[in-house]
């Protein structure tokens, strides 16, 4: 983990991942800190270095359905874990997967923007997550700030360096979107040093005093936030046309896509999950014998048209897996009829075949039978 800054903002939680490299006294590993604190990089580079099997998602890639994948690691990581929707069954599925890590004593690494507690899980796995060891990534006090600029900045000039100290920078990435800036215009404005400056405001007594306070304080994270809620709302808006271009209805993705980010997140990932199920329901499907459903009056062409339709329609999963599996079993029956009959009778029709047949095939053969037998009788007559 050579790569790493470290500092007092970080020690912690570096110290925790070291000590999972080598040991599984700290599953599960819970690590939580602001956007743009570094947990990312951290828990990659924790993989990298991780010697065995290992899995490293982020939450709106998660997959309930590949459980027993999932259980096939030796570490499994979580990014973003707030991200993950309360409902069954990825809430069901995470449950089993911090249990099974726990009582097989692998390691499980989870990430978020706040701590346990503030989850929006179900208690039992939050009792689970806090049954481990819980670390945070700090803002930066001013020595950590120093040494990150100095090392992420190393050709700037000592000049430089002093101005971007005196800016408002809490975490790495606004380090190194400092850092970046000031090497593309050569300078630090003076708006920018003003920034920092504003702590003399504080000294400033009464409620304005508190009022300048706040807004030092909430600002740059509100800024941050909304960046990384922009980024978000991009890759939605990218991966929403892409299905639609597929042939999947949208609508539920439309309706929320300028909503909440939280919430729309949430949305993302469910409708994400249900379109891995109905790709699942698109493969059941294609292996059915639909001709012959059909021919046995099983399946209409009016319900062929619905279920096809509704195979890109997440809103019908449940209709559709219940009606696929009806369709499983009737055409399974039918291959039991097919099977059990004499060789010698296959092209006789049973009772049971007649009453599910369609009458006016049935009427159809019958004349054509007829007229073939009439047609000998008067050659030989």
């Amino acid at each position: 983990m050579g790569k790493i800054i470290y500092g007092k903002f970080n020690a912690e939680v570096i110290k925790a991942i070291k000590r999972a490299l080598t040991t599984n006294e700290v599953s599960p590993l819970f690590i939580y800190g602001s956007s743009g604190s570094g947990k990312t990089f951290l828990v990659r580079e924790m993989e990298e270095e991780y010697k065995g099997k290992s899995i490293l998602l982020e939450a709106m890639n998660f997959n309930p359905t590949l459980l027993e994948d999932h259980k096939d690691n030796d570490l499994f990581i979580l990014e973003d874990i707030q991200l993950l929707p309360e409902r069954s069954p990825i809430s069901e599925t995470l449950f089993e997967i911090i249990s099974y890590f726990i009582q097989n004593k692998k390691q499980i690494v989870f990430t978020a923007n706040c701590h346990p507690s503030n989850l929006r899980l179900s208690e039992r796995i939050i009792s689970r997550i806090e049954s481990g060891v819980i670390v945070s990534i700090k803002d930066f006090d001013t020595d950590s700030k120093r040494r990150v600029l100095k090392i992420i900045g190393k050709d700037l000039s000592p000049e430089i360096i002093n101005r971007l100290q005196n800016k408002d920078i809490r975490t790495i990435s606004q380090a190194i979107g400092a850092v970046k800036k000031a090497r593309l215009l050569g300078y630090v404005s003076e708006e920018e040093i003003h920034e920092g400056k504003t702590e003399n405001l504080e000294k400033i007594g009464g409620e304005f005093g508190k009022f300048i306070q706040e807004i030092k304080k909430d600002f740059p994270e509100r800024m941050v936030i909304s960046e990384e809620e922009e980024r978000l709302r991009v890759a939605y808006r990218s991966r929403m046309f892409i299905w639609e271009m597929k042939g999947f209805n949208t609508e539920r993705i439309k309706k929320i896509i300028d909503g909440p980010i939280d919430q729309l997140t949430r949305e993302f990932i469910s409708y994400t999950n249900d379109i891995q199920r109905l790709i699942e329901l698109q493969k059941r499907y294609g292996m059915l014998n639909i001709d012959k459903l059909r021919e046995n009056s099983i399946l209409s062409d009016e319900e062929i048209q619905e279920i096809e339709e509704s195979l890109f329609n997440p809103d019908r999963i449940e209709w559709l897996d219940r009606r696929i599996d009806e369709l499983e079993g009737e055409e399974g029956e039918l291959i039991e009829v097919v099977e059990k009959r004499p060789e010698e009778g296959r092209d006789e029709l049973t009772k049971k075949e007649i009453s599910t047949m369609k009458m006016k095939n049935l009427l159809e053969e019958l004349t054509i039978d007829l007229k073939d037998k009439s047609f000998r009788l008067l050659k030989e007559y």
